[in-house]
């Protein structure tokens, strides 16, 4: 058994789905930019988030910050309650990847949820590797890292 985790992203088309792997291990494997673990309850997206961040703490020797979005939500305002937001913004922007469970949390806090992605837009500008889990789909979420609140579709979570 062992080895590496291994993280697969599955594309669903009108045609027969595109499945790709890749072993955070191989030189594959993003550096930086951002990875989206997405699908339902119970699937098994906090588990292989803990497996990855593990294996890049341990094996890589990065620096990260491994936490649920409420926990983030909460330092970074109590960052901008304090006044030390630009403290908490460069504590941040030295870390090497962010790992960030249950994304969806941001769902019904607009301007929070522009906040933390423009921290997140700077934080791979500079090359950092983030890791967001949650049960929204790709064009949810990127629709909401605009500022835009997307129409609601069938089988949304609204």
């Amino acid at each position: 058994m062992g080895g590496s985790p291994a993280v697969r992203f599955e594309n669903k088309t009108n045609h027969a789905p595109l499945l790709y792997e890749c072993d955070p291990a191989s030189e594959n494997f993003p550096a930086s930019g951002i990875i989206l673990l997405y699908g339902p309850s119970g699937s098994g997206k906090t588990r292989l988030m803990q497996a990855v961040a593990h294996y890049f703490s341990v094996q890589k020797g990065f620096d990260l910050l491994h936490c649920c979005t409420l926990d983030f939500i909460q330092q970074m305002t109590d960052a901008i309650k304090q006044g030390t937001y630009c403290a908490f913004r460069a504590s941040m922007m030295r870390l090497d990847a962010l790992f960030i469970d249950n994304i969806w949390l941001l769902r019904n806090r607009r301007q929070t949820a522009f906040e933390v992605f423009s921290l997140f837009e700077a934080f791979v500008g500079k090359g950092g590797l983030i890791m967001l889990a949650g049960d929204l789909p790709p064009p949810v979420l990127s629709a909401w890292a605009l500022g835009v609140v997307p129409a609601k579709t069938q089988g949304d979570k609204f």
